[in-house]
């Protein structure tokens, strides 16, 4: 997926955050419950102006060095916004082959990361949002852009599922094929051998088939009811488990 498209993503799932949830600040968040629709936005919004911070030194910073959200939600959607088209901006204008810090488990430190990064998570707070609004009865969820969500499934099984797999001592055993209905490539999830390519007519113990917005959704624990999962129950609950 270009940098171009992605930075687009960005840019139309960070406004569309806004719209849902300044329709009620106070609404609860079911994927985020540590969080209103505020509050999601506020941690977005931040999260927007940490990057923005990083690409422009290449070094690491603190979001105890940045300013505070506003307090009043009115004030919101101007504070986002303004951090939204700031960070495009600057992601836009800076070399996708730029060195900085980045967080990734594989030592990727380009500009080009962060570009990813940023339109996997602005999508899925984007979705969460906008489930928000479903739940009180409202419209269901735009589901996540086929070529970003399957950037994040590709983030997801590379950088992020190492770690979760190493901070469990007893983790889930099997083999997971992901198989993604609208876009490539699909995945294998061998959680004995991280990394390995299976063949495509490789046994799998467990299967998860769906689009890429609900396979990705699934894997970062946001619903199960658009997929369709079958195999090894007792490897598919632990794996659920593994992903809390």
């Amino acid at each position: 997926m270009s940098g171009a498209t992605l930075l687009d993503a960005i840019h139309e799932d960070g406004h569309a955050l806004v719209v849902a949830a300044e329709s009620n600040w106070a609404r609860p968040v079911p994927d985020c419950p540590a969080w209103d629709a505020g509050g999601l936005v506020r941690h977005t919004g931040t999260v927007l102006e940490w990057m923005s911070a990083i690409v422009v030194t290449g070094e690491p910073a603190s979001f105890r060095s940045l300013p505070p959200p506003p307090a009043d939600d009115a004030d919101l959607p101007a504070w986002f916004l303004g951090n939204l088209d700031r960070t495009v901006s600057t992601l836009g204008a800076a070399d996708p082959q730029q060195t900085v810090w980045t967080f990734s488990s594989l030592g990727d430190h380009r500009v080009s990361w962060w570009r990813r990064r940023l339109a996997v998570e602005t999508a899925i707070h984007r979705w969460d949002a906008q489930h928000a609004v479903a739940v009180e009865g409202g419209p269901p969820p735009t589901p996540l852009d086929a070529d970003v969500a399957a950037a994040g499934i590709e983030e997801f099984v590379t950088e992020f599922l190492p770690g979760l797999l190493d901070s469990w001592t007893d983790s889930p055993s099997g083999k997971v094929h992901l198989l993604l209905t609208d876009a490539a490539p699909k995945r294998w999830l061998d959680l004995d051998e991280l990394g390995s390519d299976e063949p495509v007519d490789a046994q799998a113990d467990a299967t998860v088939r769906g689009t890429a917005s609900d396979v990705l959704l699934w894997l970062t624990n946001r619903r199960a009811d658009s997929v369709d999962v079958r195999g090894d129950r007792g490897l598919l609950d632990a794996w659920t488990r593994l992903k809390r």
